[in-house]
């Protein structure tokens, strides 16, 4: 009787150790899901990251990682709504306990998470989704919460040209004048994206620029080419000059990791600029 019992006792321990091993399993398969800097297609991730996100404390690192990830897929899924909502929550968990935690966890994937910046790595990643949140509300045309984001980063970083140059898109589309002059005298104005500041300060020809983003090793000239041809495109538009925009955003694609900020706003663009009569 002793033995059956003892036989019992270890196959319910075999049992729950196969379904421990399994769930880690899953586990881990969900996070290559969501992390990887391979492309699993969009579903794949949203449904992998939705997982790590459901299986996690909400502050956790690697929960924030999968919420940023998740976010950057429904942007390229044209799901902006549940995007903001991602972004919010990784703001509003950006609080001083995340920041020990992320301290000893620093899981970010090359893609889809932040990278601190000057200052703590709970600034960072603040920065990182201010400025992802008012990407994606300039997306959905909340021009007003996307300026807001914008200048709260500017607050955080008074020399980041990049949430200078968002600010004044958003205010542009908004029919706002420009504050650019202003904020340009706190930038570096001798380092990249300088050019494409001078174009949008009537300084610089969009040929010039695009030369300009022609320069350096052939991932650095990719990246400049995505964010000069996309910011001269953004800018035709504002101008009126439908055609021109719609060669440059088309040049955007062509250029743009499927990674970056840029590309969700510009395939967006590219749908409206395509069925204008």
């Amino acid at each position: 009787m002793t033995t059956r019992r003892w036989r019992s006792f270890v196959g319910c321990l075999l049992i729950i150790g196969s379904i421990f091993v399994l769930s880690e399993h899953a586990q881990s398969a969900a996070v290559q899901r969501c992390t990887n800097a391979a492309d699993p297609g969009i579903d794949a991730r949203i449904t992998g990251c939705t997982d790590v996100i459901e299986r996690g404390k909400p502050a956790a690192p690697h929960v924030l990682q999968a919420r940023f990830a998740r976010a950057a897929a429904y942007l390229r899924k044209g799901d902006v709504d549940h995007a903001i909502d991602d972004y919010k929550a990784v703001v509003q968990q950006s609080s001083a306990d995340f920041l020990a935690a992320f301290n000893r966890a620093d899981t970010r994937p090359r893609d889809s998470g932040p990278a601190p910046t000057s200052g703590s790595v709970r600034d960072g990643l603040r920065a990182q989704a201010h400025r992802a949140l008012g990407i994606a509300s300039f997306q959905a045309g909340l021009l007003e919460q996307s300026q807001e984001e914008f200048r709260r980063l500017g607050e955080m970083d008074p020399r980041n040209a990049d949430a200078a140059l968002w600010l004044d898109l958003a205010r542009r589309r908004a029919g706002l004048s420009s504050e650019l002059a202003d904020r340009a005298k706190r930038l570096d104005m001798s380092k990249w994206p300088a050019p494409i500041v001078r174009l949008f300060l009537g300084q610089e020809t969009t040929e010039a620029v695009l030369a300009a983003a022609d320069r350096g090793s052939p991932a650095m000239r990719r990246t400049r080419r995505c964010e000069a041809s996309f910011f001269a495109g953004e800018l035709m538009l504002d101008r009126g000059r439908e055609t021109d925009a719609m060669r440059l955003i088309d040049r955007a694609l062509a250029e743009c990791a499927w990674t970056s900020r840029e590309r969700p706003v510009a395939e967006a663009e590219a749908r409206v600029l395509h069925v204008m009569p």
